[in-house]
């Protein structure tokens, strides 16, 4: 599975580079903290999710299914179908659609029983930079620390988050992570495949930065479940 989620990073550079100049951090709009940092959404169903479709009047039909490495879940009567990227409430409307087709007032319902395991790399001024994986939802401060914590000296204070949002662009935030999410401090919730970066020195250029750290992103990550 982890193959599947594996691809050429070129896919995440085209999108900053196509933009030319990285969008300054929207700071408006009720999903987002201070600092400007979105919080994580409403959760989308990924490869390696696990929910229980039930349905009241069909008991044969209900069922455990895992979201495969391609995002579809392969169903009872109506074979596989595309979940990944959907919400619950999208998903269940989806397969309620599809087995309304085979069987009468189907009333399907999904609950999730368990999650894919978060990944979030985490680079720069850390003790273990890399790939951290987590069951449990990561903010800035939890991934930082699953990597051994910032060095002496890092600037938590500016701390970068890159993120690539379902339109396929990609966005980039800054974090005054303070005494890590102490008094004064933001501590946002993570996305997977987010990249937190902790700076050693303060940036001269941002943008500078940006252009110059994509071109030697030493991970691959691919971002094509929708």
């Amino acid at each position: 599975m982890r193959i599947a989620w594996l691809a050429a990073i070129a896919g995440l550079l085209f999108g900053l580079v196509a933009a030319c100049t990285p969008a300054a951090p929207k700071l408006a709009g009720p999903d987002v903290v201070p600092g400007g940092v979105p919080l994580s959404g409403e959760h989308v169903l990924a490869p390696g999710d696990e929910f229980e479709l039930r349905f009241p009047f069909y008991a044969d039909l209900n069922d455990r299914i895992l979201v495969g490495p391609d995002g579809r879940a392969s169903l009872q009567l109506v074979n596989t179908v595309a979940v990944g990227g959907l919400t619950v409430a999208d998903a269940t409307k989806l397969l309620n659609e599809r087995y309304a087709k085979v069987i009468h007032d189907p009333q399907a319902t999904i609950t999730l029983r368990a999650f894919a395991p978060q990944q979030i790399f985490v680079d720069g001024w850390v003790a273990n930079p890399g790939l951290v994986r987590s069951d449990v939802p990561l903010t800035v401060s939890r991934a930082i620390a699953q990597a051994g914590g910032a060095k002496s000296g890092a600037h938590t204070d500016a701390i970068l988050v890159l993120r690539r949002t379902p339109d396929g662009v990609v966005h980039y935030y800054q974090v005054a992570l303070g005494n890590y999410a102490g008094a004064g401090g933001e501590d946002p919730m993570l996305a997977s495949y987010d990249v937190v970066y902790v700076p050693q020195n303060l940036f001269g250029s941002l943008n500078d930065f940006l252009v110059n750290y994509v071109k030697n992103v030493p991970f691959y990550v691919n971002y094509t479940i929708q």
